[in-house]
Parts: structure tokens; sequence; C-alpha cells
């Protein structure tokens, strides 16, 4: 039980269905077309259309999704909705322009959108209901106006001069160029318009035709590389998860170009340590996951890119001898210094879970990258690009290297868990850009090594090491400090939380489902 004299939250439970999301508008969506007699990925896509409107900063239509999708008592399956360069987008153009780096605000930031769909797609293979229902609330919020929740405001503030630099930007996304106030309604009626259309004509309606035409004109002012070629040639691809085993366990992460792969990495090296004797709060603890950390973000940066250009193998990475290997360059007494691991990062991303009554269960994460992504604003559809291809590296022969119509290396990922009966046990995931492999194997830890419901799981504080940095929030006792510090961590007290999180568990024996939601957010986990 929690302390009840402390503030924080109780776990949710309920019978039948649940839902947990970043935000309570979305929750309460996905909870009612559940009881419109929708299924987890109805559920999953109209809680997300409604974030693409209530959370511009974080997420949106504009960007991309990954999800894992457990249906029917089936086998897990991945959907990666990452969205493709441009064709063009070579690295003969890039030197020739003499750009060593994609800039955060540049329209080479912005690859194809790939979140519309990957819902359009996961919709047709698994959902019940009509696709245009799942946009109605969306399109209402967007066309009526919603209430600007109050760290969704306080983001909004933080990158007014972002959302300032571009007219079209500044004209749908600020009043009077001020972001709109906590507990203030805001409208963006193009968006409303453009929802309207996807719903009644799906995907078709996004990647052709005139809002097609008017999204890439409006990069192509600003210099972009897009085409219709490249709108047409996005596509959703279906997968297997990539699985490992975790005390009994079986966890199941999307395969590249996503990271989850450094979760059953992080995993199993810390799966080596004795935590019998460390608290889950212990300055070690957290000094083997900065270890750990900085050893899988190196392997990870230097190995990982799009698998259509390159035949790496990824259940290589997972035998024990690169295991050992890893674990060997971790010291409980010093830091270890990273080579070529340096990263861009950053907090944005909404993740969200959905369980319904068959026990289907979707675990689904969309993002725009950066705050507001690009800052960048098609003129007529209200859709603000996501900026994912600053994760690219402009270094010939490297696996993350940009080419024409590829995928970068992402950051968000969806995590579930099933039991040995491939019966699914916990659908999971932590937000945070880079800090997401890090927040994933933080939660599982505090769950099944220290004994931790889902809500205080994800409560509890969090730590990242990056770029030189271990960053900390500041709920870490001044002891904790001095003896990281001691070790050699060079200690960054971080202004905002890390990250965020939602959660649900099924106890099969008592036939409930519990869940969870990150206080770090604006989120609600609620069932029935």
């Amino acid at each position: 039980m929690r302390k009840n004299h402390q503030p924080g939250r109780s776990n949710v439970l309920s019978n039948n269905a649940m839902v947990a999301t970043s935000q309570p508008l979305s929750s309460q969506e996905a909870l009612n077309i559940l009881k419109m007699g929708g299924n987890a990925v109805d559920a999953a896509i109209a809680a997300s259309a409604v974030l693409s409107v209530v959370e511009p900063g974080s997420t949106g239509i504009g960007g991309d999704c990954f999800a894992i999708i457990k249906m029917d008592s089936k086998k897990a399956i991945s959907v990666n909705g990452s969205g493709i360069s441009p064709y063009k987008a070579n690295l003969d153009f890039f030197k020739k322009n003499y750009i060593d780096k994609i800039d955060l605000l540049s329209p080479h930031s912005v690859t194809v959108p790939g979140a519309v769909d990957a819902w359009y797609e996961m919709h047709k293979k698994f959902g019940k209901l009509e696709f245009k229902q799942l946009f109605l609330t969306a399109e209402y919020y967007a066309r009526e106006g919603f209430p600007v929740h109050e760290i969704e405001a306080y983001h909004w503030k933080q990158n007014e001069e972002k959302l300032l630099k571009n007219k079209i930007t500044k004209d749908v996304f600020l009043i009077n160029n001020k972001a709109p106030k906590y507990a203030t309604k805001f409208k963006n009626i193009k968006l409303a318009n453009t929802l309207k259309l996807i719903g009644e004509n799906g995907s078709k309606s996004f990647y052709q035709g005139d809002l097609a035409k008017d999204m890439i004109q409006s990069l192509n002012n600003l210099g972009g590389l897009h085409t219709e070629e490249d709108f047409y040639n996005q596509n959703t691809i279906f997968t297997d998860t990539i699985i490992s085993d975790y005390k009994n366990y079986n966890i199941h992460q999307c395969p590249p170009n996503g990271p989850g792969i450094v979760v059953h990495l992080m995993m199993k090296l810390l799966e080596k340590f004795n935590w019998k004797d460390i608290d889950c709060l212990d300055p070690k603890r957290f000094h083997i996951q900065a270890e750990v950390t900085k050893i899988c973000f190196e392997l990870k940066e230097t190995i990982l890119g799009d698998p259509n250009f390159s035949d790496f193998n990824v259940d290589s990475l997972l035998k024990e001898n690169v295991i050992e290997k890893l674990y060997n360059k971790i010291n409980l007494d010093k830091v270890y210094d990273t080579k070529n691991a340096h990263v861009t990062s950053h907090p944005e991303t909404v993740y969200l879970t959905v369980v319904d009554e068959n026990l289907n269960a979707v675990s689904f994460i969309n993002s725009i990258c950066h705050a507001f992504g690009s800052g960048i604003c098609s003129e007529n559809t209200g859709v603000l690009f996501q900026n994912r291809g600053v994760n690219f590296r402009l270094e010939e022969g490297h696996p993350n290297c940009i080419e024409p119509n590829k995928r970068p290396l992402h950051t968000i990922i969806p995590g579930m868990l099933t039991n040995m009966n491939d019966e699914i046990t916990m659908s999971y995931g932590v937000m945070g850009g880079q800090y997401q492999p890090i927040g994933q194997s933080h939660l599982l830890q505090n769950i099944f090594e220290f004994g931790m419901s889902m809500q205080a799981g994800l409560d509890l504080p969090r730590a990242f090491a990056l770029n030189g940095k271990l960053k900390i929030e500041k709920t870490f006792s001044e002891s904790a400090i001095k003896e990281l510090t001691k070790i050699g961590h060079d200690i960054e007290i971080s202004e905002s939380t890390i990250g965020g999180g939602q959660g649900i568990m099924i106890d099969r024996k008592e036939g409930i489902l519990i869940g969870g939601s990150d206080p770090r957010k604006d989120g609600l986990a609620i069932g029935y």
C-alpha cells in the first residue's frame, strides 16, 4: 500500500477494460469508444487522434507512431508507423550545400508523417467500428475548442519563441503571439477540417490530393525536398516483435529502426547484478543504471539504423558473449567514458495503452519529436510537422546516415510483457525522447525487482545519463547526489521532470486490471 499521508496516486482497478493516456480527455474518449463496442485498436486510434489536438506540443498527425498489438490471443505484432525521408535527401545534397548537421527547425528535419497511414492500416487489420467514428471527438475539440491543461500550457509557453519563427505556425498555434493560458479554450479549425477528411476518406486523403499538395508546398516554400511521390510511398510495416525473457516473462519490443533492442540489452545487463541488498533509491542503483545506459547507447549509436538499408542481425546482439562483453565494461567505483554516443534529446511524446473486455491489448506511442516538432505548419491543413529527421547522421557509411526514402533511427518505443503461456501480462510505455529505454528498464525493475505497484513504479524519482551528464530529478536526496558525485558523475539537476509513462497490468488470477498514469503528465488511467 502506498504511503497515503504523502502526495500521490493510487492504482486504478477495473473488472472489464482499461485505458491509460497522458491526457484526461483522451482517456475519456478511449473509454467511450470501448463502451460503444469498439475494441482496443479502435480506442487507441481515437485516443491518439484526440491527443493530436489537445497535446500539440508532443504529438500530432504530422508525426510518427509505433505500436504493439496483441489481439484474439494471437502473437503480438509490431507496427512501425515511422516516416521516410524525401527521395532527394541524399548525402550529396547536404555536402553540396555545406550542411553538416540537420537543424531542428529546418524543412530537412521533416520526414513524411507516418502516423495517419499507421492508424488506417491498424484499423483495416484489427478495427471494429467505422473508421470515421474514431475521429469525431478529436474533430469536435479542434473545431469547438478544448481546455488547455496545466502541463501542456507550461510547455506551450516554453516554446512561444519557436512558434513565432514561422508565420503560418504563429497564426495557428498562438493567440495574439502568445501561448494559450492554462484553463482557457483553444481551437484549430484547419486541423478539424483535416481530421474530418481523414475520418471520411481514410489515409488516402492525407497522402494524396489537396491535403498532400498543401503540405508539400508549405515545405517546398521553405526549401524542403519533399514530393508527392514521397508522400505516396509512405507505408506502414507490420512485423513480429523482438522478444527476450525476463523473470518468467517475455519482453516484447518493436524492431529497428526503433531502439527497442536497447531495452532488451539493458535488462540483460541489469539482471547480472545482485539487487537483494540494494534499495530502489540507492545511489549504487542509479550508478549501475547510468553505466548500462551509456554502454548500450554507445552501441546503439554505432550500429543501428533502418534495417531496409542494412543486413544487420538484431538477434546477434542478445547472445550471451555480447552481453558478457558489455557487462565487463561496468565498474561499480567509477564512470564509463562514452565514445561516439552524443545524441539529441527531447522530452516530448505521448504514450497510451488500452486493454479491452476480451483482453486484447494495444501499447501505442505517437510523437512529433521535439516540442512542437519542426515548428513548421502546413498552410491550410493545421498540420504541424515533426522533425524526426534530426536523428539522421550526415556521415558517409554510418548505418543511420540519411538516404532517399530511409527511416531515421528512432526514439519512441511501446512495451509489452507476456507470460510463458503467451498471455498478455502488462502493456506499458515511458515517454521522454532518448530516455525511453532507460524509463522502461527503470519501471520494469521497480515492479519486478523492487516489488512496486504500477503507479508506485511510475512515480519513483528518475535519472538519465546523457552526453556526459547525469540528469536527476529534484526529488533526489542530498546524500545520493554526494555519493554519485564522489563516484565521478557530473550531476545536473533537471529543471523539468524526466519523461512520463502509463501502464496496465492484468491479474489473471483475480480477473482485474491494474492501471497507472505518470504524475509528470496531465494523464489519467480509467476503467470500467
